[in-house]
């Protein structure tokens, strides 16, 4: 019965059960709570006001004081969302942009997932030497490398004049990806926190090293897995810096937006809605898996 009554007013939080009761803790609860109302209005507000904007007539933008649009219906929603797709031609924004995301995607997982698994099981001879420098470049700062990653994109792969130029084209964003040493940490962490015994028993079975990750180890860091799917996809859709150095011709989402501003036939809700349709794909992804967002978070951060 102790036990019982110890457990019941165990606390579960910054405030237990009894402290509750208390004016104290009262006052501090209803403290919390109306912060995180006033940050989640501030979080939510901007986006909801995106949204509402986006249905408005032009001369409401800037005439009406009214959050929401005066008159909305499904038929005219529809016509200023076909309106804004066909305008600005965003069938190929989309499937270059999904070409960009699922090549990083692709790069960062193969990557990250093998060189994690190197340096936790196999452990080759330097093993410390490269992990070392693999934490010095997460330190370096990315202005540092700014230049001489487009030297090489220029003249690739010495940075010398000879080389193949990438400019123009998806492999900078696809190289660098792979070049993730977080990515590859976080795998590394999650195959040091698997027990050796499935690489032994599987190589005394005459599994290859392939037939090991792919088959056991893969399977085991399945919510890291998707983690980092989930990440590099939503990323990679948003990235605007890197496609602004080395594109020019593709036209890929963000920089459509980005080259609006200086168009001015362009109506301020027809921008706003080419904004809410470029923030769907990243939505989706954080609504629909965030389950495993943060089951890979818990997983690659904690060491079993």
């Amino acid at each position: 019965m102790k036990k019982l009554k110890k457990e019941r007013y165990k606390p579960t939080g910054v405030l237990s059960a009894p402290e509750l009761k208390t004016a104290y803790g009262k006052f501090l609860y209803w403290l919390f709570f109306t912060v995180l109302c006033i940050v989640v209005i501030c979080s939510v507000l901007p986006a909801i006001w995106t949204i509402a904007t986006a249905f408005k007539g032009p001369g409401e933008i800037y005439t009406s004081r009214s959050f929401f649009p005066h008159e909305f219906s499904l038929p005219s929603a529809k016509e200023q969302i076909l309106e804004a797709w066909n305008k600005l031609d965003l069938t190929e924004a989309t499937i270059n942009t999904v070409i960009m995301s699922l090549g990083q995607l692709v790069f960062k997982i193969v990557v990250a997932c093998f060189g994690g698994y190197v340096l936790s099981k196999l452990k080759p001879k330097g093993t410390k030497f490269i992990f070392a420098l693999v934490v010095w470049t997460m330190m370096m700062p990315s202005q540092i490398r700014l230049v001489p990653n487009y030297m090489t994109y220029l003249h690739f792969p010495f940075a010398s004049k000879g080389g193949v130029s990438l400019l123009d084209t998806f492999w900078p964003m696809w190289l660098t990806a792979g070049a993730d040493t977080f990515a590859v940490l976080l795998f590394k962490n999650a195959f040091d926190g698997l027990s050796s015994a499935y690489v032994e028993a599987a190589k005394i079975d005459g599994c290859s090293n392939y037939g090991i990750v792919f088959k056991i180890m893969i399977p085991l860091v399945a919510p890291v897995l998707m983690y980092e799917s989930i990440m590099v996809l939503s990323a990679a859709w948003s990235d605007f810096f890197t496609p602004l150095l080395v594109l020019d011709k593709k036209r890929v989402m963000p920089l459509v937006i980005y080259r609006l501003r200086s168009d001015g036939s362009i109506k301020m809700n027809t921008y706003f809605m080419i904004l809410v349709l470029a923030s769907i794909p990243p939505f989706l992804i954080y609504v629909i898996f965030q389950r495993w967002i943060m089951g890979g978070v818990n997983i690659g951060g904690v060491k079993g």
